[in-house]
């Protein structure tokens, strides 16, 4: 059934998921990440002046050189922590995040950080809202 909510979830994004395997020689944990879906969005950039709110993209250089991007997203369907996000386009299919140290225009790979749910006044869930900071790691399968 089509909701209006649904017709603001105007991009597309696809979703990995990891599962966790462990090495029978070395008993070591191994990580794989795998396509799940692709779900209709809405993101956005986080936009901050104030040094105490949550902020956009920023570097940190200390003892590590840091790229923090933080994004918001709202879906109609629940994201999970153990989820990766990458590819959030345009319904045109052009990438609108991208990693500039890659060549033609990688999409960039963000974590899950946390989601809420969006309700309307009775209480019914219509949409799910995520904060997706960039991953350290831009490579998925690794």
């Amino acid at each position: 059934m089509f909701r209006v909510v649904d017709a603001s979830f105007s991009m597309l994004m696809d979703v990995y998921k990891q599962s966790d395997s462990q090495d029978v020689s070395t008993g070591a944990i191994k990580k794989e990440w795998s396509y799940i879906k692709t779900v209709s969005c809405y993101a956005k950039g986080v936009i901050s002046n104030t040094a105490t709110a949550r902020s956009g993209d920023r570097q940190v250089l200390g003892t590590k050189y840091e790229n923090v991007q933080v994004i918001e997203v709202r879906t109609n369907s629940k994201l999970s922590i153990r989820e990766k996000i990458t590819n959030i386009r345009t319904g045109n299919g052009e990438n609108i995040w991208t990693e500039l140290d890659y060549p033609n225009d990688t999409p960039t790979v963000f974590e899950v950080v946390g989601v809420t749910p969006m309700t309307d006044p009775f209480g019914d869930v219509l949409a799910w809202s995520a904060v997706l900071k960039r991953s350290e790691n831009q490579q998925i399968g690794i």
